[in-house]
């Protein structure tokens, strides 16, 4: 078992070194989330579906394109960075390699913190996982809202499906 999750390492970590060796690679990144806004309104059950487009230079720059949408309302955003630099607290998020391969990024919010991991799979595939924590001290999540851009609290904040493919 040990020299099988070394191996799966290993694939991780010549996924992300290839992917600088030729260039770019782009990884296109969506989730769905639902959750339940308790102010200014209530509205329980908001279905929001995310979409990611991230492209990895072979100079270390990610850059990443978002866009978010509930029903007939969207935004979206953008963002380049370095890849692996340790930015500052105010950075609303950053991108790293983690040791053991896996490509990370930590997105500070104003009361929790979201965590989408990307584990490369052999085959050129990969496997998207997102985790939201509330900060200490917090007991909902404050989120922009899309049709106001002004913060929303929510009570709960669930993912519900992730993709992720490599091109």
């Amino acid at each position: 078992m040990r020299s099988a999750a070394g191996g799966l390492l290993l694939v991780s970590a010549l996924t992300v070194t290839t992917a600088y060796a030729a260039g770019a690679a782009v990884i296109d990144l969506t989730y769905d989330s639902v959750m339940d806004m308790v102010r200014p309104e209530a509205r329980p059950n908001l279905a929001v579906h995310h979409d990611l487009q991230v492209t990895i230079s072979g100079k270390d720059d990610v850059s990443e394109h978002r866009d978010r949408s509930v029903k007939q309302y969207g935004d979206q955003n953008s963002m380049v960075q370095v890849l692996n630099s340790t930015g500052d607290e105010s950075s609303y998020a950053s991108w790293h390699v983690a040791p053991d391969g896996r490509l990370v990024r930590v997105q500070n919010d104003p009361q929790s913190t979201r965590t989408m991991t990307v584990t490369f799979t052999p085959g050129n595939t990969c496997h998207l996982d997102v985790v939201d924590q509330l900060k200490p001290g917090f007991n909902e999540y404050a989120f922009l809202r899309i049709t106001t851009h002004t913060l929303g609290y929510f009570s709960s904040y669930r993912v519900v499906r992730t993709t992720c493919a490599m091109r």
